[in-house]
Order: structure tokens, then C-alpha cells, then sequence
């Protein structure tokens, strides 16, 4: 039965209620500091923890609860009459109720940058010492941290006449070590997050955002989790949930075309761009990125680095699109959207961000690495052949090495200035991927005549650009670096090409 409630709150959502609810059972009220304000305002009558230490807070609030009465009181097994004595020898009291939620460390400290000498004083100590402990002896004591339990907890004193069941008083106790693992975490992170290199230890601290649809099939389960005081890195506008692959094809899609200032749309289908254009105007920018292939991208993720207008939002309602992702949807252009209820429409925020560090499973261990970037290498072009790029040429190489970047290796790109033209993605061998770029290119019925070709990793030997140069392409962009790197360049220079080496290899797997 409980008799007696230990109340120390920042978060002061609902305790009003709880602490007037608690009173109304004839259950005697333990607080201190701000929350005992709050409490006496409501008219619930408190009593302060001073009076049963017999000490105030000392050194600026830093040390309230921290005393033996306390904590034996919220430790004590009263199944253990050694311990109920050992209570009883130092004067404490009985708890049996603790309700403790923290500083907010993420919120006050983490998200707004404060230097260390003021983020150590959202570093809670008292709380986190008192809610683990209740959760600890959660067979003799009810912890709650949660405000979303509260009504839970008042549901179940009411339907057991006081009592809180011992599965019940389990899921509290569980979520106490969930949020204090969290808390830890984030202030391990913080401390971290200026070395260099990988830390020793990964702290990962996620909650679930929403459950997705399904995983890469339907029969798989999945879910999106963010870090604690992180928001959804987008907003859905309309559509049917988002499933694993979406947020995976989205990520990439948006990624890409916020690496021009031009007016620019990808098109990504199965984690490779199957268009991609850039234009005057966001509508032409599509249409050019349809034209890449014109079948493949039934079903595709289409991404805009600009606003959306009713004009394009028309044409794009035409086809079969999973969704459509960009920086904002104007009014006007989202009323055209809602003739399909099921395509997910998404936009952006203005503080949008990739992360930089990539995690993935393998082995019954986790892979982490920082994610592929533009190293600048268009800055640095090593231009190998006789023959040197013009500057329509260069702006191609640059649209070509972006893209590739995206392409799952072994990866080929072929464009021009303003659009990609074929793509040769995830082969074995590079001069399969080489080759099935070039038919992709003509049963669309483009054509490679003046063309680049840009490719993720060397060239082991030159039959890959003898290939492509029968068929148009003029310009080649590769990092470099293969033992036979004289022998292409040769080549090159006998079919009259142009060859740069970036020195940077971009796989992606």
C-alpha cells in the first residue's frame, strides 16, 4: 500500500494533477525546490525533504536528496526486517512511491552548445540516483519518470484499490533504466565530441520515431529511430507511410540534388539514379531527368533542390511515383498532389542535414565509417592526356563525378552538361557496367556523341574507354591509380580523348 510519495520534478507536466490525486488518497507528499513550489501553489499540501534530512540544499542546489533517509528509505526491501530495522535505526522513513524526471541535459546543454563549465550543471545527480534506486527495489516500490505514465499509474491504483501489480511496477522500473541509459549516453557524447578520430565506445541512444511499412520486403518489420532531442528530418505532406527503402532512396535522392545551385531533380529507383537533369526551371530539370530512362522511373523517388509549383506537380501526377521529395510544395501544387492520396509527398526544413557517419551490421558487429563526400577533387584535376577539357566539358566531368558518387559500384556514369545520359551500376566487372550503361543509353534513344564518362574506381586496362569511344564519349574521369594507368592513357591519346584523374576513388556498396 502507499503511504508516502517522494515528488522531485523538472519536467512539470501533469503533477499537479498526480500530486492532488495523491492527496485525495491520503498519501503524505515529499518534495523539495521547484517542485515543491509548484505543489504548495496548487494548493497540495508538501512535506520538504529538509525536514527529514534536517539539511537544506547546500552548494547551489547540487546536493538536496543525497542522504541516507532518503535513499533507505526508497532502498529498503520490506521483505527484510534486518532492513526495515537498519531504516528505522537512522530515522528514515519509508518510501513508497518516487516520481523523478531530469535537468534536461540534450535540450539545455547538448542543443544549445554550451561550453562545459555551464553544461555540467544540467548533469543531474540526485534524480538519476533516486528513480535507479526505486526501479532497483521495484518490488517494494512504485518508480515513475514518465509523465505519460501518470494517468497509467492512477488508472491502476484505482482499479486495485492502491495497489500497483508487479508487472506494472516491472514496465515503470524498465523505462527508468531506458531513460537513464539515454541520459548517460548523451552526456558521454558530449564530453566526447571533440576527439579525433572514432571514440573507443559508441553510445548509440535512440528512440523510435515511427514505424515504417515494412522493411526492404513486406514480410520484414522495421521501424525509424532518431537520437534523443532530434527531430524527423522531414515532413510528410500526404501519402501512404514510408517504408525502409523510401527513407533509404529519399535520403539519397535529396542528397543529390542539393549538390547544385542550379535548378536540379534526381530520380532514384532501387538506390541508383535513373535520371537525373538539371534546368532553367525545376519542371525542365525533370523533364530531362525523365529522359534518362523513360521506363525505369515508373515507381522512382523524385527529389527537387527547389520549390515545387502546381505546373510540375501536374506532370508529375501523371506517372506512377512512390514519392516525390523537395525543399517546399507550393499550396497550389499540393492540391494537385492530393489526386493521388497515396503519393507521399515530403518536404524539408531549412536546417536540414546529412549525418556524417554511416553504421552497419555485419558479423554480429557494427561497421562504422564516415560517409563518402566530395573531396574537392574537382579543384585539382589531374588531366593526363594531350588533349586538355574545355569548359563545357568540365561542367559535365563535375555533373558526372557528382552523380557517380550515388552509384552502386561498379559504378558508371555517362552525362553531358545538363543531364545523365546512362548509368551502369552494381556490376562485377567494370566493363560490364561500361556496357550496359551504353545500351541503356540507346534503347532510350540518346545518344553518347561528345559525352563523358565518369567511373568510380580505375580502369584496370583500356578496352572499358575503347568501348565507350566508339560509341561518342570524348571525355573520361576516373581516380587513377591502376599499375596500368600509362597503358589507358595511351589509349586514350591514340583515340583522341580527353582523361583526368580525380586520385580519389568513390565505391559504394
Amino acid at each position: 500500500m502507499i503511504k508516502r510519495a517522494l515528488i522531485s520534478v523538472w519536467d512539470k507536466e501533469g503533477v499537479v494533477e498526480l500530486g492532488k490525486f495523491l492527496q485525495n488518497n491520503n498519501i503524505e507528499i515529499l518534495s523539495t525546490g521547484g517542485t515543491q513550489t509548484v505543489l504548495e501553489n496548487a494548493g497540495v499540501k508538501v512535506t520538504s525533504v529538509a525536514d527529514i534530512t534536517g539539511t537544506g540544499a547546500v552548494m547551489d542546489g547540487r546536493v538536496k536528496t543525497l542522504d541516507p533517509k532518503i535513499f533507505g528509505g526508497i532502498l529498503a526491501d520490506r521483505n527484510n526486517p534486518s532492513h526495515l530495522t537498519d531504516l528505522d535505526s537512522i530515522d528514515g522513513l519509508e518510501i513508497d512511491l518516487v516520481v523523478v524526471n531530469f535537468y534536461p541535459f540534450v535540450n539545455e546543454a547538448v542543443n544549445k552548445k554550451l561550453v562545459f563549465a555551464k553544461a555540467i550543471e544540467f548533469i543531474d545527480i540526485g534524480g538519476p540516483s533516486m528513480i535507479r534506486a526505486a526501479a532497483k527495489n521495484y518490488h517494494s516500490i512504485v518508480p515513475l519518470c514518465n509523465p505519460n505514465f501518470y494517468a497509467d499509474f492512477i488508472t491502476q491504483f484505482t482499479a486495485n484499490e492502491g495497489e500497483i501489480p508487479l508487472d506494472v511496477r516491472q514496465k515503470y522500473a524498465c523505462e527508468v533504466f531506458s531513460m537513464t541509459s539515454r541520459y548517460e549516453a548523451a552526456i558521454y557524447n558530449y564530453f566526447t565530441r571533440e576527439s579525433e578520430g572514432f571514440k573507443n565506445t559508441i553510445n548509440l541512444s535512440l528512440e523510435k520515431a515511427e514505424d515504417l511499412r515494412y522493411g526492404e520486403n513486406p514480410h520484414q518489420d522495421a521501424a525509424f529511430y532518431l537520437p534523443d532531442g532530434k527531430e524527423l528530418p522531414w515532413t510528410q505532406l500526404q501519402g501512404k507511410a514510408l517504408s525502409y527503402n523510401n527513407y533509404a532512396d529519399m535520403e539519397s535522392a535529396i542528397s543529390m540534388v542539393l549538390e547544385f545551385d542550379e535548378a536540379s531533380c534526381a530520380i532514384i529507383k532501387h538506390a541508383n539514379p535513373c535520371g537525373f537533369g538539371i534546368g532553367e526551371s525545376i519542371n525542365e530539370a525533370f523533364h530531362r531527368a525523365v529522359s534518362t530512362d523513360p521506363v525505369s522511373y515508373f515507381g522512382g523517388i523524385v527529389a527537387f533542390n527547389k520549390v515545387v509549383d502546381a505546373d510540375t506537380a501536374s506532370d508529375l501526377v501523371k506517372p506512377f511515383l512512390e514519392c516525390i521529395i523537395a525543399p517546399e510544395v507550393t499550396p497550389e501544387a499540393l492540391e494537385v498532389f492530393k489526386k493521388k492520396k497515396n503519393l507521399r509527398v515530403v518536404t524539408i526544413g531549412e536546417n536540414y542535414k546529412l549525418s556524417q557517419d554511416s553504421i552497419k551490421s555485419v558479423a554480429g558487429g557494427y561497421l562504422v565509417q564516415q560517409k563518402d563526400s566530395d573531396q574537392g577533387e574537382l579543384n585539382g584535376l589531374d588531366v593526363v592526356t594531350e588533349l586538355k577539357p574545355s569548359s563545357g566539358q568540365i561542367m559535365a566531368m563535375k555533373l558526372g563525378w557528382t552523380l557517380v558518387r550515388y552509384v552502386k559500384s561498379n559504378g558508371i556514369v555517362y552525362s553531358n552538361e545538363t543531364q545523365l545520359l546512362g548509368v551502369g551500376a552494381g556490376q562485377m566487372s567494370r566493363v560490364d557496367s561500361v556496357k550496359i550503361g551504353i545500351r541503356k543509353v540507346n534503347e532510350v534513344g540518346l545518344n553518347l556523341d561528345g559525352s563523358i564518362l565518369a567511373s568510380d574506381a580505375f580502369f584496370p586496362f583500356s578496352d572499358s574507354i575503347e568501348i565507350a569511344a566508339e560509341e561518342g564519349v570524348k571525355v573520361i574521369i576516373q581516380p587513377g591509380g591502376s599499375i596500368k594507368d600509362q597503358d589507358v592513357i595511351n589509349k586514350a591519346n591514340e583515340l583522341g580523348l580527353v582523361m583526368a584523374f580525380t586520385k580519389t576513388r568513390h565505391f559504394y556498396h
